[in-house]
């Protein structure tokens, strides 16, 4: 049997690194993870930073992504990750880069990837200027699955202020994301954000509440 794999993608600053390495401290629990980061396009929260909290878990973290040197179009993924994506012998997670010009690197593997099952979940904070409203959502939604030549299978409601979020943003927050469900059909997965906020959201909150430990961001805030 095959271990899953999900591709975490998104817009430039949505926490998609943030929820991968908490997404892989979570699975670690019950499977051996690889966490795979490949983004080339922020040099500042990218989940190899937490490596040694990962390592610490036995969480296998792959980095060596070759730039885009020497006139190519895009990076090539290093022959390790090449290898987990065919072998899928570990729980693997793609942290990927940010706005389509960052996930372009899966074209080269598209195939491969499509050859088993695979989730693919876009990170949306609905408080950054790109995709604060259901139009600018889909427009990136359609932007990043045109780039990546993948299927999006799931969103990631990753919506916050940094730590001055409140009950309310995250209620108007789920509203423009049901108007998102309802326009592509495809279900928030989670929503994430700090515990002692997520404790005080309704039930009936979309997709399950996720626990964020803030790990790379905490020395900038």
């Amino acid at each position: 049997m095959q271990a899953p794999l999900i591709i975490i993608i998104g817009h430039y600053g949505s926490g998609k690194s943030e929820f991968s390495v908490n997404l892989a401290l979570q699975k670690a629990r019950d499977h051996n993870v690889c966490l795979a980061d490949l983004d080339i396009v922020n040099p500042y929260f990218r989940s190899r930073e937490a490596r040694e909290i990962l390592n610490n878990h036995n969480i296998e973290v792959i980095s060596d992504t070759y730039s885009s040197t020497k006139g190519l179009d895009m990076p090539y993924l290093s022959p390790a990750v090449q290898g987990r994506i065919a072998k899928r012998d570990k729980f693997l997670i793609m942290d990927c880069g940010g706005d389509p010009n960052g996930i372009k690197v899966l074209r080269q593997f598209s195939d491969l990837i499509s050859d088993a099952p695979y989730e693919m979940w876009m990170i949306v904070n609905v408080f950054r200027p790109e995709t604060h409203n259901p139009s600018d959502i889909l427009a990136m939604y359609r932007a990043l699955q045109a780039s990546s030549e993948l299927k999006i299978t799931g969103f990631i409601n990753n919506s916050n202020l940094l730590r001055q979020t409140s009950v309310a943003d995250m209620l108007q927050a789920n509203q423009i994301m049901q108007e998102v469900v309802e326009e592509t059909n495809v279900k928030v997965v989670y929503t994430s954000g700090i515990p002692e906020l997520l404790n005080k959201l309704p039930n009936d909150i979309l997709g399950e509440k996720f626990p964020l430990q803030i790990i790379l961001r905490e020395k900038w805030l």
